[in-house]
């Protein structure tokens, strides 16, 4: 089936999906999203809908890319995040010298890290978004005790955050 994200709960981990042609809204959980792409409201996807016990489940979601440019922008979209001040001392900092200072941006800086997964990274010894961004995503899992799977979108956030 195809549809587009309605609502998502980055938090929670959670979201929905709208079928085409139908006003339902279909529960998805970030555990059925691919890996290194973050959940958007408006994205097109793609999914087998299951029934289970408390109704109707997507599954196996693929995200439908319009063009190569989606991508660039959904990457795009996280640095966005980034105040526009802080955006352009990065990039001058940058072309001043790879090994720059810090970018002064944190773990809640990174976009779908609640305050639990926070918590959870700075007991692991994360505290900065480049502390993330330099780590393998297995290692973080073992250290901090998230999922490998949200362990690999964390560090792709970061890494995208610093680009």
């Amino acid at each position: 089936m195809k549809g587009s994200i309605v609502k998502y709960f980055s938090r929670r981990g959670f979201g929905f999906i709208s079928p085409e042609g139908s006003s339902d809204e279909i529960f998805f959980h970030v555990s059925n999203y691919p890996e290194q792409v973050i959940p958007e409201i408006g994205k097109n996807v793609e999914f087998v809908m299951i029934e289970t016990p408390k109704g109707k489940e997507a599954t196996k979601i693929e995200v439908l890319a319009d063009s190569e440019e989606e991508e660039a922008d959904e990457e795009e979209a996280v640095e966005a995040e980034a105040p526009v001040e802080e955006a352009a001392e990065e990039e001058s900092a940058e072309e001043e010298a790879p090994e720059a200072e810090a970018s002064g941006l944190g773990v809640g800086d990174i976009k779908g890290v609640g305050k639990a997964t926070e918590e959870k990274l700075k007991k692991g010894g994360f505290d900065t978004v480049e502390s993330i961004a330099g780590v393998d995503a297995d290692a973080m899992a073992e250290k901090t005790g998230v999922s490998a799977k949200v362990a690999a979108k964390i560090v792709a956030s970061a890494k995208a955050l610093l680009k």
